[in-house]
Parts: structure tokens; C-alpha cells; sequence
């Protein structure tokens, strides 16, 4: 079975100006389990960090918990890009999910390095 790693730069499908690649890209990663590839980690980035973003009450996008469920389920990290996070979207630690853990593109070049395949939506 292939190892994977999964580029999300789209922002969570129910924010402004999002598109449904957010969803696909879920699909894809569910589909891929199913059949019993190995995902090393989600990168989030551009736009795509905001799945981590919580809302005043605490909670995350529907799309976004359903990334941190499958992560729990099948012990992948979700990563977001903290350049992005600070410099472009002005988000605080406390305002992220703990399901998502602050990152790089070293991080991400370190994962990608170690995968058969990067997949990027």
C-alpha cells in the first residue's frame, strides 16, 4: 500500500469564497484508508488552516471535526502552517483546535521526504 500525504489549501466548505475541495479532499482521504493506503499527515495551507480555527463556542467547521475524528481514528497529524496562521489570518494559539498542531514546511517537506505520494487540493 502506498504512504500518503494530503495538501489542503482550500479553506473548510462552509467558509466564504470556499470551494468543495475542502470536502473532496476528505473523500479522497477516507477512500484511500478504506482501501488501505497509510496517510502520513494533512497539511493545511493558504486558506486551508482555517479548518483549525474554532468558533467563539469553542467548536470547529463540520468539516474540520470530521478531519479530526479520521486523525483520531487512524493516528495521522493535521498540521497547519503557522507562518500562515500568524502573518496572514492573525489567529492565537487558543483560537485552534488541539487536534491540529502548528507546523512548517519543514515539517511538511520532512513528511512529503518520507511518503510514496503527496496528493495536493
Amino acid at each position: 500500500m502506498t504512504d500518503l500525504v494530503i495538501a489542503v489549501h482550500a479553506a473548510p466548505s462552509n467558509e466564504p469564497k470556499s470551494s468543495t475541495r475542502s470536502l473532496l479532499a476528505f473523500r479522497y482521504a477516507q477512500a484511500a484508508l478504506a482501501l488501505g493506503h497509510q496517510l502520513q499527515q494533512v497539511f493545511f495551507y493558504q486558506a486551508g488552516v482555517l479548518h483549525a480555527r474554532v468558533d467563539s463556542q469553542q467548536q470547529l467547521s463540520p468539516i474540520a471535526a470530521e478531519w479530526a475524528q479520521l486523525s483520531r481514528e487512524h493516528g495521522f497529524d493535521l498540521v497547519v502552517c503557522s507562518t500562515v496562521v500568524e502573518s496572514d489570518y492573525q489567529l492565537q494559539a487558543e483560537q485552534l483546535d488541539a487536534a491540529f498542531k502548528l507546523g512548517g514546511l519543514t515539517e511538511f517537506s520532512a513528511a512529503v521526504a518520507k511518503a510514496e505520494r503527496l496528493v495536493q487540493f
